[in-house]
C-alpha cells in the first residue's frame, strides 16, 4: 500500500528554512509519496529555483498557499483542506511557533495523535511510524508511536538536515480556499524577533561565550570576533541566567540548535545540555582556561588559555589577513 506524507513549510524572507527542507528529507525516508505545502504572505514570490530545491528534497507536488495574514488558525485551515483532499497518512512539521500551534489545532480537529520534539522518525513495519524523542536532559532515548489513523509529527527544530540532491521541478498547485472565521484575525504590528536578530539559526559561523566570560563587557571581544568572521554571537544558559543576553541567543537543549560550519566556544565547559545544541557543527574550536573542560573532548581544535588574551589576538590576526 502506498504511504503518503504532507509536510508544512514556511516561506521566510524569500527562502525556506533549512530545517523545513530537512523535514521533507525525513519524510522521504518514511513514505512513498511526499506532498509539500508552502505558506506565504501575500506578495511574496516563490521562484522557480526555490521550487526546484523543494523538488530535489523529494516533494512530488508543492501546494502554495498565499495567506494574509499568515496565522496559525489560517494554516490549520490549509492543512485541514489538504488532509481532506490528499488523505495523507502522516503530517510532518518542523517545530516553530506557527507550526506547533497549527499541529495542535489540526490534531484536535482531526482527532489525530501528535508527538513532539522528535529527533527520529521511521516506519514501524505495521503501517504506522515510530518516533524518537530525547528525555531527562537528552540523556535518555524514548520511542513513541501513534494509534490514530492520521499521525501528526512535530520535529525538533534544526535537527534534520536536507539531503544533497540535484534540483528537480515538482508539480506546482496554487491553493484556492474559502474564507471563514479564522480569517477574521489581523496583524496589528510586526517586526524582527530577538531570534531573528540574533541570526543564530542561519549562521555559517557561530562564536559563543559561556560562564568563563568574566563580564558583560568582555562579550564585546566575542562580538568583535564574530563580526570579523562574518558570523553570529551565541551564549550558554548561565549567560542568559545572568541577564546579559536574551534567551534567543542561547545555544543548547533549552535554547537554539545550530549547525554552523564553524563553532568557536569561548569559556564554555561543555555540559551535555549545551552539546545537544551544537554537537553537529562542522568544525568545533574551544578556548578555555580549564584544560579539563568536557568540551575539549569533542572539539577539533582546542586552545588552553585566557580568552581575554586569546580572542583579541585571534581577531587581530584575522583582520591582518583580510
Amino acid at each position: 500500500m502506498t504511504t503518503r506524507a504532507l509536510v508544512l513549510t514556511e516561506l521566510r524572507r524569500g527562502s525556506v528554512p533549512l530545517g523545513n527542507l530537512g523535514a521533507i528529507a525525513a519524510a522521504c525516508e518514511c513514505v512513498d509519496e511526499v506532498d509539500v505545502v508552502v505558506v506565504c504572505e501575500n506578495g511574496e514570490v516563490l521562484n522557480d529555483a526555490l521550487l526546484e530545491v523543494l523538488g530535489g528534497q523529494g516533494a512530488r507536488t508543492v501546494h502554495v498557499a498565499y495567506l494574509s495574514p499568515v496565522l496559525a488558525a489560517v494554516c490549520t485551515d490549509v492543512l485541514d483542506q489538504l488532509v481532506s483532499e490528499l488523505n495523507p497518512d502522516i503530517v510532518i512539521l518542523e517545530g516553530s511557533s506557527l507550526a506547533s500551534d497549527a499541529a495542535a489545532a489540526l490534531a484536535a480537529r482531526r482527532s489525530a495523535g501528535v508527538n513532539w520534539d522528535l529527533v527520529g522518525l521511521e516506519p514501524s513495519g505495521t503501517g504506522s511510524w515510530i518516533g524518537t524523542r530525547l528525555a531527562l536532559q537528552d540523556s535518555l532515548v524514548v520511542k513513541v508511536g501513534w494509534t490514530t489513523t492520521l499521525a501528526v509529527a512535530v520535529l525538533r527544530p534544526g535537527h534534520f538536515e536536507p539531503r544533497e540532491a540535484m534540483p528537480l521541478a515538482p508539480l506546482v498547485r496554487t491553493l484556492q480556499h474559502a474564507d471563514n472565521s479564522s480569517r477574521a484575525g489581523r496583524v496589528v504590528s510586526s517586526g524582527a524577533s530577538d531570534a531573528e536578530s540574533s541570526g543564530l539559526e542561519s549562521a555559517d559561523i557561530v562564536v559563543a561565550g559561556g560562564r568563563g566570560v568574566a563580564s558583560r563587557q568582555e562579550f564585546t571581544l566575542l562580538q568583535e570576533l564574530a563580526e570579523t568572521l562574518g558570523g553570529a554571537l551565541g551564549v550558554s544558559m548561565p549567560v542568559v541566567d545572568k541577564g546579559w543576553y536574551p534567551h534567543s541567543y542561547q545555544v543548547g537543549q533549552t535554547g537554539r540548535t545550530v549547525r554552523p560550519r564553524l563553532y568557536l566556544a569561548c569559556g564554555i565547559s561543555g555540559a551535555i545540555q549545551h552539546r545537544v545544541g551544537m554537537g553537529r557543527s562542522g568544525t568545533i574550536v574551544v578556548v578555555n582556561s580549564d584544560s579539563q573542560a568536557p568540551l575539549f573532548g569533542v572539539c577539533d581544535f582546542g586552545i588552553v588559555g585566557d580568552l581575554a588574551q586569546v580572542i583579541p589576538r585571534l581577531t587581530q590576526a584575522l583582520r591582518d589577513r583580510s
